[in-house]
């Protein structure tokens, strides 16, 4: 096997734990936001001059990403759980690894995408669908400020606090977007590899005259 294998393996190991352990954590920001906003829409906390229709509106996608924020945490949890213990193996190891230690990385890949497959593309709709409601959310944050300093005439320090506040949505929108392509990217790269394996076992079977039930 050569370097560039067991190169090529190790980035994409680690690669896929940065992403996992990214949406852990904005998965936990999803949920936060999401009550937070479920609260000021119920209570009528924001800072901009809104109607009640549009605060029940905005109340609606806040419980929807608090939903999702809930399902992205535990997929990514358990996703996680098991691409660490494949890491490890890695992870402080200075030398070139050995052919047996890397095949023996990808078999275990290979058995632990084949175990999360579904939780996987869970994952990648999750994430796109809590993007899009997300940006959403940001949005109608956005124009809560707009629609609080025009109506008034001048900005309120409580519009300017909005400001944070709708920056770090729309910034949880796009690292759930972008989650979503590279989720998608890796699905479609290791059903690939899946394939080959079972190929791979099924030449082994013939071979070995063992038929397959």
């Amino acid at each position: 096997m050569t370097d560039e294998i067991s190169t090529r393996f190790k980035s994409e190991l680690s690669s896929f734990y940065l992403l996992v352990l990214l949406n852990l954590v904005f998965g936990a920001l999803a949920m936060a936001f999401g009550i937070q906003f479920v609260i000021a829409s119920v209570l009528g906390l924001t800072g901009g001059q809104t109607t009640p229709e549009f605060r029940m509106i905005t109340g609606v996608f806040s419980m929807v990403c608090f939903g999702l924020g809930i399902s992205w945490v535990l997929s990514s949890a358990k996703i996680l759980k098991g691409i660490t213990g494949i890491r490890r193996e890695f992870r402080h190891r200075t030398a070139t690894a050995t052919d047996e230690t890397v095949t023996r990385g990808i078999v275990r890949m290979v058995a632990h995408y084949r175990e999360n497959q579904k939780t996987i593309r869970t994952m990648i709709l999750v994430c796109t669908l809590g993007g899009f409601c997300f940006l959403a959310l940001g949005i109608m944050n956005s124009m809560e400020f707009f629609s609080g300093g025009f109506s008034s005439g001048r900005f309120v320090l409580n519009s300017y606090l909005l400001i944070p506040s709708a920056l770090l949505t729309l910034a949880i929108a796009l690292v759930s977007l972008l989650s979503s392509y590279y989720f998608l990217h890796f699905s479609r790269t290791w059903d690939l590899r899946q394939q080959e394996t079972a190929k791979s076992e099924d030449i082994l079977k013939k071979s070995m005259g063992i038929d397959k039930e």
